[in-house]
C-alpha cells in the first residue's frame, strides 16, 4: 500500500511532466523537455542548459551571468542548430534529395556540423578546406565522414567559388549560413524560447561573439519580442566587420561594410570590442573558477558581459531580483 506523502510526492512528478509536456506543445517538438527517449541522435540537437556562474562577476552585486552551453550539442557547438535547421529547410524545399551530396567549404565548426548531419541522414558530404588546415582538422573532418580535399587556396572567396563549381558539377547542395534564413529562424524557434523558458522570462541581455550573425539574430528578435527591453549585445574582435559597423554612426560609412544577409544589425543595442589577450584570460578564468572548459569565443562574449554589467545603472540592479545577463558559449574548441 502506498503511503499518503509517497502518494503526493507522485502526483507531483506526475503534475510536473504534465507541465512539461504542456510547454512542450506550446513551442514545438524542437522543445522536447520531457522527452528523455529520443527517436534519433539529431534529437539531441538544442535545449542546452543555462550555467550560473557562481565565481566569475560575483564583484557585481545585484547582476547574475548564465552561460548558455552551446558546447554541450553533439558535435560540440552551437552550429548543430544551424546545420539542421539549413538540412530540414533544404529537404522541405526540394533543394536537397535523397541520392544528393553535400558540399562544404571551410574546415570550421560548421563543416563538423553538417558532415555529422550528412552521416546521420545519409548525405556524402564533400567538404573543400583551405591549404592552411592543419592535419588534425582534416583528419578530424575524414573522421565524421567527409571527404576532404584540400585545395590550392585559402582566399575565402575562391574556396567559395571551389566549392560552388563542384556543387554544380555533382548536383549536390550547397549550405551558405550568411544568406539562409533559415539559420537565425532556428534560433528563434528554439535558442530564444529555451532561454526565455528556463529564466521564466526574467531575462536582462543576452550577448554574442557574431560569427554569421544568425544566432544574435534569431535570440534577440525572440526575445525582444517578448519584452522590447531586452538588450541585444555583440563582443568582437576589433576588425570585424560588425565591429566596424558598431563603432560608426554614419550612413555611408555602414552602407560600404558588408555584412551577412542573415544579419540584423537594428536589433543590436551595444557593441563591445576585446582584444585576444583579454579573452585568453577569461577562457583560463573559466575553467579555473567554475570547471568550464570553452573555446576561445567564449572567453571574448563573458569579457563582454563583463563590460555591459559596468554600464548598468543601480535601478537596474537589484539583489533580490538580479539583472540576469545570458552569455552565448558557441563551442568547445
Amino acid at each position: 500500500m502506498i503511503d499518503p506523502i509517497s502518494k503526493g510526492i507522485d502526483d507531483f512528478g506526475n503534475s510536473l511532466l504534465q507541465a512539461l509536456n504542456n510547454v512542450q506543445g506550446i513551442f514545438g517538438k524542437e522543445l522536447s523537455v520531457a522527452k528523455p527517449i529520443k527517436d534519433n541522435v539529431l534529437q539531441l540537437i538544442g535545449n542546452t542548459p543555462l550555467i550560473r556562474l557562481n565565481h566569475i562577476g560575483s564583484e557585481y552585486s545585484g547582476v547574475q551571468f548564465y552561460l548558455k552551453a552551446e558546447f554541450l550539442n553533439p558535435t560540440g557547438s552551437a552550429k548543430d542548430r544551424t546545420a539542421i535547421a539549413m538540412v530540414l529547410d533544404a529537404e522541405k524545399r526540394g533543394k536537397l534529395k535523397k541520392g544528393m551530396s553535400i558540399i562544404l567549404s571551410g574546415a570550421g565548426s560548421s563543416s563538423v556540423s553538417f558532415t555529422w548531419i550528412g552521416k546521420v541522414k545519409g548525405y556524402p558530404v564533400s567538404c573543400l578546406v583551405p591549404l592552411t588546415t592543419s592535419p588534425e582538422r582534416v583528419q578530424l573532418l575524414r573522421s565524421y565522414g567527409a571527404d576532404v580535399t584540400v585545395t590550392n587556396t585559402s582566399d575565402p572567396t575562391k574556396l567559395t567559388e571551389l566549392a560552388e563549381e563542384k556543387a554544380k558539377k555533382v548536383g549536390g547542395y550547397l549550405p551558405d549560413e550568411l544568406e539562409n534564413p533559415a539559420n537565425p529562424n532556428f534560433h528563434f524557434k528554439t535558442t530564444g524560447p529555451e532561454i526565455w523558458r528556463d529564466l521564466q522570462g526574467k531575462v536582462g541581455a543576452v550577448i554574442s561573439a557574431p560569427g554569421s550573425g544568425g544566432a544574435i539574430t534569431g535570440i534577440g528578435r525572440y526575445l525582444k519580442s517578448q519584452d522590447r527591453r531586452v538588450k541585444a549585445i555583440i563582443a568582437g574582435k576589433q576588425n570585424s566587420p560588425f565591429m566596424e559597423y558598431g563603432k560608426t554612426d554614419n550612413p555611408k560609412e555602414r552602407e560600404r561594410i558588408k555584412l551577412p544577409a542573415v544579419y540584423d544589425p537594428k536589433l543590436i543595442d551595444h557593441y563591445f570590442h576585446v582584444t585576444k589577450d583579454e579573452a585568453l584570460h577569461l577562457q583560463a578564468d573559466l575553467y579555473e573558477k567554475e570547471g568550464i572548459f570553452a573555446g576561445l569565443t567564449t572567453g571574448t562574449v563573458i569579457t563582454g558581459a563583463l563590460r555591459f554589467s559596468e554600464t548598468l545603472s543601480e535601478s537596474e540592479k537589484n539583489e533580490r531580483n538580479p539583472y540576469n545577463i545570458v552569455i552565448l558559449s558557441p563551442d568547445r574548441d
